[in-house]
């Protein structure tokens, strides 16, 4: 497999904004892929295509899978309760699984060694299949799963142990144009300041000091 290749999980996000950038700075060849599952975003799919054109990268791989279903879509949950943690929203079971499994399947065909993921530190507080040990066992996985080469792809995530705070600093020495970038969990023409997404991401920017070009 070529191991000047990697495949970037592209979400239009400020995570995986910084990873694509942190790719470039490492890889020859860097290519993107993006999942539009039930009911996405369209400013999240916006921002990724704008981010891969600022990158200078092929158009993303687009993956259509309409099956797949936030928590917020597929059950009659009151996320307006205090009591449930208003990331439920978002969670997908078997996501990561579902998405590295897709990811894995073009990465092979391709020759692709790495597959880029933008997990945190705060991701793998509360979603399991975002921590570094889910992470190991699904390369485990792909290592028994891969057979064209004598290696198996492998994922990297650059940004594991960074907090937001950190996230944002090396998305600015990394120059990503942040502005581009798409968070906000509602569908508003603009981030909507008020969902657990938007703000994490206020809550960094403030603490750096440092405006968040998206609210300007």
């Amino acid at each position: 497999m070529k191991e000047t290749a990697a495949l970037v999980m592209l979400s239009g996000g400020l995570d995986s904004a910084t990873c694509l950038y942190w790719a470039k700075k490492r890889f020859v060849n860097v290519s993107a892929i993006t999942f539009n599952y039930y009911d996405r975003i369209e400013n999240e799919k916006k921002a990724t295509f704008q981010l891969a054109r600022s990158a200078n990268i092929d158009t993303p791989l687009e993956i259509d899978i309409p099956f797949i279903k936030e928590s917020s879509d597929f059950l009659d949950l009151k996320y307006d309760d205090p009591k449930l943690d208003k990331r439920l929203a978002s969670y997908i079971p078997m996501r990561n699984l579902i998405f590295y499994s897709i990811a894995a399947h073009f990465a092979e065909f391709h020759g692709i060694k790495y597959i880029i993921g933008g997990h945190n530190m705060h991701d793998s507080y509360f979603f399991k299949d975002a921590t570094v040990n889910y992470i190991q066992k699904v390369n485990s996985l792909l290592s028994d799963g891969c057979l064209l080469y004598d290696e198996s792809c492998l994922i990297l995530l650059p940004l594991a142990e960074l907090d937001r705070k950190s996230i944002i600093k090396l998305a600015i020495d990394l120059k990503v144009p942040i502005e581009s970038t798409w968070s906000c969990h509602n569908k508003q023409i603009n981030h909507c300041g008020e969902c657990y997404a938007c703000v994490q991401r206020a809550e960094a920017f403030n603490k750096l000091g440092i405006a968040d070009p998206v609210f300007l």
